[in-house]
């Protein structure tokens, strides 16, 4: 198991990793630490997702890219 990532930590433009392996970038965050605002940058599932925000939850952030 992996260490567990502080989304509160996590600044606007960070790009992480989500649990359907789609990566997103971070657009805003309100440091609740259940909710991040981000746009998908890339999904194999669903590529129209790419371009939409969409509010994601903490739990399904499971890497930190930059």
């Amino acid at each position: 198991m992996s260490d567990a990532i502080n989304i509160r930590t996590l600044a606007p433009g960070t790009r992480v990793m989500l649990t359907s392996g789609a990566e997103a970038e971070i657009v805003s965050n309100p440091n609740d630490g259940v909710w991040l605002f981000a746009r998908y940058v890339a999904s194999t599932d669903d590529p129209a997702l790419v371009g939409e925000e969409e509010m994601i939850f903490a739990q399904d952030v499971v890497e930190v890219r930059s």
